[in-house]
């Protein structure tokens, strides 16, 4: 009696007064690194769709430092297996992202694309000491645009791949310099 009384001073299922504690289930994601996917999404879909008119290239900026590869990925810790992935699947693509990127009536999704690739990686910097392996972090990438874009890229899946290596074999995303030194 006391506990039914109780509830309802409360507000505990009090239908009448309109005061019951709606308790509700929130989903917690664990995955640190949110960022606005859709500006890729929109890029890659772009991309899939005028991948044969690529002309009028803007000059792209080079003026930064950037390791060879292999140093990268040690800095990084990506995996000589996992890189071998990306040679074989995603390297040769690299040219056709960048053409699109640099075409001068592309402008806007070179602008989405760097912003992107910004914020992409000062949320890899702020979450780096969660990831033993640079290939988790692509994973945990992926599955964030894959969940997140009302299947819009349910055909260009592999796309999503593609573009996050090339940010990361671009220099776009990831250390370059070794804190060690």
């Amino acid at each position: 009696m006391m506990e039914k009384l109780m509830q309802l001073l409360l507000g505990d299922n009090n239908n009448v007064a309109g005061r019951d504690i709606i308790k509700k289930e929130y989903h917690y994601d664990p995955h640190p690194i949110r960022f606005y996917e859709k500006d890729i999404e929109e890029i890659i879909l772009c991309f899939s769709e005028e991948i044969k008119e690529m002309c009028n290239i803007i000059e792209k900026n080079d003026d930064f430092y950037r390791p060879n590869i292999e140093e990268k990925n040690r800095i990084n810790n990506l995996t000589e297996r996992y890189f071998k992935y990306i040679q074989k699947n995603s390297l040769n693509h690299f040219h056709k992202i960048e053409s699109f990127l640099y075409n001068i009536r592309n402008k806007e999704y070179l602008k989405k694309y760097l912003s992107t690739a910004n914020e992409l990686n000062n949320k890899i910097i702020c979450n780096r000491n969660q990831f033993e392996y640079f290939e988790k972090i692509f994973d945990v990438i992926y599955n964030y645009i894959v969940e997140n874009n009302d299947y819009n890229l349910k055909c260009d899946k592999n796309l999503i791949w593609i573009f996050l290596h090339y940010m990361y074999y671009n220099c776009d995303i990831g250390d370059k310099y070794d804190k060690t030194t």
